[in-house]
């Protein structure tokens, strides 16, 4: 039937005056909402996820899109703020009648703009947002990152299985939820693999000396230092650790990724290990988006363009699998993902609360670069047979 009408369109045209044949029409394209952040305190998270998520439509688009018909990203910036979050939410779903939708970056955005997609049964899946309540708002909603738990257990498992780690110092921020929250996981798994927490330091959100923790770890003779924070303030205890003549076996989280960790006038860092979401080097498919990105923006990608770059094929994967462009369907598909090889990790599945079951990617600073160390799979960290 299709190529019937391929075929009257092109011989009307050329009854009609002999002029070249009109092009057959093009399939309409599918709608995909964007929201997150180019402006505002996020804009940096926001923009590069952006870009992670532009760059992977320009390749599907490239490659034939899905059955012949292109994606079409309709973005809308939230500044940053949970009410414009919510509001174009409720734009791309009314008003611009969008499939699924991709965001927010921050877990507080995501939950504002969440019920409304669960609402209007429109899939909503966030590359970033690492809070468990925002996938519990409804079968509608999803996530393409590991949370913070999961993050904990995994730093755990390899201080105890890689570093031969017996003994563990912690020094976190007592006014920071994640770090907090990332403390007690590791802590939690670290005790009950044979570990033992023999130092447990913190510090105010405004601190800039911690001298005092530091002699206490020194004291305490960890065999490794674990810093559940932010690379801010990871800088300032490196140094001052290096001040202080300790050189401990440094341990850290997401929180660390910054290219200041690289600096000329970083000290202490080198020979760190992290865990991040993503890293050049653990695989063809990570290695090939590098390349991409750089060409496309000429810069390295973070963790947050790769993630946006996952997120965006997961959906594409889902809607190729459903076949359909229904709410129901995708989300029924998304949900029953499984050996996804993605950019930030292999053999990704989705898990029954909605968020993937991905490996850690383990990164260590040497001689100025980020270089990967390998991957914490999540089978390694919750044994199928303790599920």
């Amino acid at each position: 039937m299709k190529t019937l009408i391929v075929i009257l369109f092109a011989t009307a045209a050329m009854l009609a005056g002999g002029k070249d044949p009109v092009p057959p029409p093009q399939p309409p394209k599918i709608k995909v909402g964007l929201i997150v952040s180019t402006t505002g305190a996020l804009a940096t998270f926001g923009s590069d996820t952006k870009n992670g998520v532009d760059l992977a439509v320009q390749e599907i688009n490239k490659a034939g899109g899905i059955g012949g018909q292109e994606i079409e990203i309709v973005f809308k910036d939230c500044a940053s703020k949970p009410e414009d979050a919510e509001s174009a939410a409720q734009i791309l779903t009314t008003k611009k009648k969008v499939v699924a939708c991709i965001g927010c970056v921050a877990s507080g955005l995501t939950l504002a703009a969440a019920p409304v997609f669960q609402k209007a049964e429109v899939p909503l899946i966030s590359p970033t947002a690492t809070n468990p309540t925002v996938t519990q708002q409804g079968k509608m909603i999803f996530r393409g990152c590991f949370m913070d738990d999961f993050q904990g257990e995994g730093i755990a498992v390899y201080a105890t299985s890689d570093m031969k780690a017996k003994t563990a110092a912690i020094i976190s921020n007592q006014d920071d939820p994640y770090s907090i929250g990332l403390a007690k996981f590791f802590k939690d798994k670290f005790t009950e693999l044979g570990g033992k927490v023999v130092s447990e330091q913190n510090y105010r959100f405004d601190a800039d000396d911690y001298e005092t923790q530091l002699k206490a770890i020194r004291a305490a003779a960890p065999d490794v230092v674990f810093a559940p924070v932010y690379y801010n303030d990871l800088l300032v205890i490196a140094r001052q650790a290096k001040e202080l003549e300790y050189a401990p076996k440094l341990l850290g989280c997401d929180g660390w990724e910054s290219r200041q960790l690289l600096a000329e006038d970083a000290v202490g860092v080198e020979g760190a290990v992290f865990a991040d979401h993503f890293c050049a080097g653990h695989g063809d498919e990570a290695d090939a988006f590098v390349t991409a990105y750089k060409k496309k923006y000429n810069e390295d990608p973070s963790s947050l363009a790769a993630l946006g770059y996952d997120t965006v094929c997961m959906l594409v994967a889902a809607l190729a699998d459903a076949g359909s462009t229904e709410g129901e369907k995708i989300a029924r598909s998304l949900g029953a993902l499984k050996d996804f090889n993605g950019v930030t990790g292999r053999k990704i599945r989705m898990g029954a609360e909605r968020s993937p079951e991905k490996p850690l990617i383990m990164v260590k600073i040497e001689k100025g670069e980020f270089a990967f160390v390998r991957e914490v799979t999540y089978d390694e960290v919750r044994p199928p047979e303790q599920k």
